[in-house]
């Protein structure tokens, strides 16, 4: 490998495994998300998606990142497979670790995602029958079988 294409090479890398990273962070909120869920702590949820709101913008400019990148060291738009597939013996020694973690952080957050998606789907569906029982859930996640309780501020003159 040249020196003049090592650096960018190395930047790359640098690239990929913080890509990795924030996938990490994504698949963890994912994760809490479907705990979250899972004991009925809804009002919890809204911090998750503001974190997570967050680390896809920060995740969308890595990617813009990662595109630039790859084009300066000769891969152009080839997926990661394609780059295994195309990368000397040399560059694959330097890429090889940070595509196997960023691979495994991928499989991580779509099982997390997953796990998320049907465990808040179950508790909308769940809110959905309280609803239609006259039914809901209090601050603390436990069912509550009072009624809403009516507007107490009616205007008399009415």
């Amino acid at each position: 490998m040249s020196l003049r294409t090592q650096e960018p090479l190395e930047q790359y890398v640098t690239i990929i495994q913080d890509l990795a990273a924030v996938v990490q962070q994504i698949a963890i909120i994912e994760e809490t998300k479907a705990e979250i869920a899972a004991n009925r702590l809804h009002q919890k949820l809204d911090s998750c998606i503001q974190k997570e709101q967050a680390l896809i913008l920060k995740l969308r400019g890595l990617e813009q990142h990662r595109i630039k990148s790859q084009e300066a060291i000769g891969f152009g738009t080839l997926t990661l497979k394609q780059i295994k597939e195309s990368a000397s013996s040399e560059q694959l020694l330097t890429l090889s670790p940070a595509f196997e973690a960023l691979e495994t952080q991928l499989k991580r957050l779509e099982h997390a995602r997953q796990a998320a998606e049907q465990m808040i789907s179950v508790r909308i569906h769940e809110m959905e029958v309280f609803a239609q029982r006259g039914q809901s859930y209090d601050n603390g996640g436990k069912v509550s079988s009072a009624a809403p309780s009516q507007n107490k501020f009616r205007s008399k003159y009415v």
